[in-house]
């Protein structure tokens, strides 16, 4: 719930900004670090509650909460490697949900920076 807070916190002050600062850009990139840190939480959290909801390669070393880090990183990408796989419902389910939020949160930021950017060159360029 914390982590959730400061993501919350963190966006909401990035989109009240009016400019694109390396401060700006240092905080959407907090943001999604953070979101996928909160997702692998809700992994082994989901994996306490409902053992086996993961298959895990042989070749897997079992490091216990680093290994959903691991496999949040992955799904934000969409990189998927497929050495870890959901195989409940709700493992499949969160794992789809945090694909699409990672990438929509990626479109949103990018053309919400590229707008602000655009804008401030205007400005500079008519001012």
């Amino acid at each position: 719930m914390f982590t959730c807070f400061i993501i919350i916190t963190i966006l909401s002050i990035l989109f009240g900004e009016q400019e694109v600062t390396t401060n700006v850009i240092y905080g959407s990139i907090v943001v999604y670090l953070l979101i996928a840190i909160m997702w692998a939480f809700i992994y082994s959290v989901l994996d306490i509650i409902q053992p086996g909801s993961f298959a895990i390669g042989e070749h897997q070393v079992e490091a216990g909460r680093l290994l959903f880090i691991y496999f949040s990183f992955v799904t934000i990408t969409t990189l998927g490697y497929g050495d870890i796989t959901p195989v409940t419902a709700p493992a499949n389910s969160f794992a789809i949900l945090e694909a699409v939020i990672g990438q929509i949160y990626l479109v949103v930021t990018v053309a919400r920076l590229v707008g602000i950017n655009i804008s401030q060159f205007m400005n500079r360029k008519s001012g």
